[in-house]
């Protein structure tokens, strides 16, 4: 099998390793909700008895207006096409006419590219916040030398569990009056804390579900405005931008798993928030007196598990490593953190085998398993600021002209033609019609980037 399908090969063979999903999807391959959903016969297209996504009055429509009413929001669409899809839509709805948007750095590569294809005027702000969150402050201070700003973008949740705090930005983006968009991919179920950035004031936010929701890969949510406020748009000018980047022939399987998870939040998804949230809590906890520092505390999700093993001088890449080789996988891992994403869906089982491997971690660091005798034991240097590099051109002109893909040493002075951005720490290193300089070359060779593409 190995040879004639190699990659559904590398699927089934990961699958025998059973390790516990500490990762995306949030069902965790426990969601019961979801089994209906394996029969081929439900593998439809747009037929007069189904439904279509971007079209209106059926079975869809149905569905997204009882998300909106689930998730609080004035409209709700679904994508097949993951958060990208949502991405790119809103930023279509607010900006694609060429206006000029505030992106925190720490925007995901899709909103770099849909900006660059929709002649969006980038003005970048640098995250100061806690692990490289998007604060208050720069968004206030890029507001005060900055005019004409159609929308301000900021990602929040980020992958640590960090907050932007959202109602104090909403209030300055009213004050400018600029719509805040909030890349939520990681945040889908913060409303069971009263936390979703919709709640606190965002007035778009595109939700990955399938991250911490039981939703099959794919899966996500454009929130468009509040209940009970007048919506920025109605239902068809949406599904006409979203069509203008989705596939024609979206996945009705994963469209019905996003209908399956909204009446599971319903019946019971914000009760067994609380219930994971305990967990986490109860891990930290552990963590703490094993010696492992833990992100907690100030604006944070509840039911996400960060540790920082460098206090212990492991580097995080080094502990995830042996996570793995206990039988749990955590979502990533860098020179400092190793994350874990809990979910409802996570089994007792599989949270008692985390807390078995927290300990054991300890008791493999005192063993010195993680250092060699005679080598002093530092953290790792998790410095990963840079000033902004300078454009040389717009990132559309850049993306769209003609490239050629260069060793880094050689692409110093050059113009990227892509963004380059490490994850972690998740902030690009180059958009599009940035210069690349010594000191980012550099950078991105440390995180493998061995070869760079640049504008011919």
């Amino acid at each position: 099998m190995s040879e004639s399908a190699p990659f559904y090969s590398a699927l089934l063979k990961y699958a025998t390793k059973e390790r516990a999903s500490f990762h995306t999807p949030g069902h965790k391959g426990h969601a019961g909700l979801l089994e209906g959903l394996t029969s081929l016969t439900l593998d439809l297209t747009e037929l007069p008895d189904t439904a279509d996504l971007f079209g209106g009055g059926d079975a869809i429509e149905q569905a997204e207006k009882l998300a909106s009413q689930a998730f609080g929001s004035a409209l709700t669409l679904f994508s097949s096409g993951g958060c990208t899809l949502c991405i790119q839509t809103m930023l279509l709805l607010c900006a694609g006419g060429g206006g000029r948007v505030i992106f925190a750095r720490n925007c995901h590569r899709s909103a770099v590219n849909a900006a660059a294809i929709l002649g969006i005027t980038p003005v970048w702000v640098m995250p100061t916040g806690n692990k490289g969150q998007v604060t208050e402050k720069d968004i206030r201070d890029i507001l005060k030398v900055e005019a004409d700003i159609s929308a301000v973008y900021i990602t929040s949740p980020d992958y640590y569990g960090n907050l932007a705090d959202i109602s104090a930005i909403s209030g300055l983006c009213r004050a400018a009056g600029a719509k805040l968009l909030v890349d939520n991919a990681h945040g889908g179920h913060l409303g069971a804390f009263g936390l979703h950035p919709l709640a606190l004031g965002a007035d778009m936010t595109a939700d990955s579900s399938h991250k911490t929701l039981p939703v099959l890969t794919g899966g996500a949510m454009l929130h468009i405005g509040r209940a009970g406020e007048p919506c920025a748009t109605d239902r068809q000018t949406a599904k006409a931008a979203m069509s203008m980047f989705g596939s024609t022939s979206p996945s009705f399987i994963i469209l019905a798993s996003l209908d399956l998870a909204r009446d599971w939040w319903q019946r019971a998804g914000i009760q067994a928030y609380g219930i994971a949230a305990e967990s986490v809590a109860g891990l930290e906890q552990l963590a703490t007196r094993e010696g492992i520092s833990v992100c907690s505390g100030g604006l944070r999700d509840p039911s996400r598990l960060t540790l920082d093993t460098s206090i212990l001088g492991i580097d995080g890449m080094m502990a995830a490593k042996y996570f793995r080789e206990q039988g749990c996988e955590p979502e990533y891992s860098d020179g400092q953190y190793v994350v874990f994403i809990i979910t409802p869906f996570n089994t007792p089982d599989e949270i008692q085998r985390l807390r078995a491997t927290i300990k054991g971690l300890t008791v493999a660091f005192r063993r010195g398993a993680f250092w060699r005798p005679g080598k002093k034991r530092t953290p790792p240097d998790y410095n990963y600021a840079m000033p902004l590099p300078e454009a040389a051109m717009p990132p559309r002109e850049a993306l769209l002209a003609g490239c050629e893909t260069v060793d880094a040493d050689h692409a110093v002075g050059r113009i990227a033609a892509r963004s380059v951005c490490p994850c972690p720490p998740g902030i690009a290193v180059v958009v599009p019609g940035e210069i690349i300089d010594a000191q980012a070359a550099e950078k991105l060779k440390l995180f493998g980037f061995e070869r760079l593409v640049v504008v011919k």
